[in-house]
């Protein structure tokens, strides 16, 4: 069972966000925070799988610094952004503060299920309103290929995992190719990812490709 901590300052929200997520088979609502000092203090006590955060905790900021703390202090618990807000340079910020998953308060059901899941698994998860999103504001991300700005700093390795990932690679298998641990490539996808400033690989590749980092 997937173990969730459910943190916003809005009781009817929480409600509401537990309510979706019961009678699910494969998660449960562990606990429920309603102040920041709080999700500290369970986190502490507590084992928890996902969290869902909203951002705006109660003021971005705050929301920011508490998930840059939980990512950091404990690893293994996962963040999912839970807000109202469909900006791209914020969706940015989360990612870069550890954030795992990015859903609007009007998420479905069925898509907060998986996005929970998909990060328990390891995965981002970012629906289509969320891709779009970043993918209209792309000219705000990428260096121009032209010439305009520098191209990432990349290692040798970087390169490496890289053109694997734009081959249709999986981890596992860029591990193999490489003779290097699961974990190694991993590191280097997340490296490559805050280099280019995107959020998933789908953007990485785009965006590699054109800045000609990759053919």
């Amino acid at each position: 069972m997937i173990r969730v901590l459910i943190a916003d300052d809005h009781n009817v929200f929480v409600e509401g966000i537990e309510s979706l997520i019961s009678g699910s088979s494969v998660v449960e609502v562990a606990e429920r925070c309603y102040d920041a000092q709080s999700v500290m203090q369970q986190l502490d006590q507590t084992p928890i799988d996902v969290v869902l955060l909203d951002i705006s905790f109660p003021q971005i900021e705050d929301g920011l610094t508490l998930c840059e703390h939980i990512t950091r202090t404990y690893p293994q618990t996962k963040v999912i952004a839970l807000t109202m807000h469909d900006d791209a340079s914020l969706i940015k910020r989360v990612v870069k503060k550890g954030a795992k998953g990015y859903l609007l308060k009007n998420t479905t059901k069925v898509e907060l299920l998986q996005a929970i899941q998909a990060v328990y698994q390891e995965k981002q998860y970012f629906n289509e309103t969320i891709t779009n999103i970043l993918l209209n504001d792309e000219p705000k991300l990428k260096k121009p290929a032209s010439g305009i700005g520098l191209k990432p700093n990349l290692t040798p390795r970087e390169s490496e995992v890289l053109a694997l990932i734009a081959q249709g690679f999986t981890t596992q298998q860029m591990a193999a190719q490489l003779f290097v641990s699961v974990k190694a490539v991993e590191f280097h996808r997340s490296s490559l990812l805050m280099k280019f400033g995107v959020p998933n690989t789908a953007l990485l590749i785009k965006t590699a490709m054109q800045m000609q980092c990759i053919d």
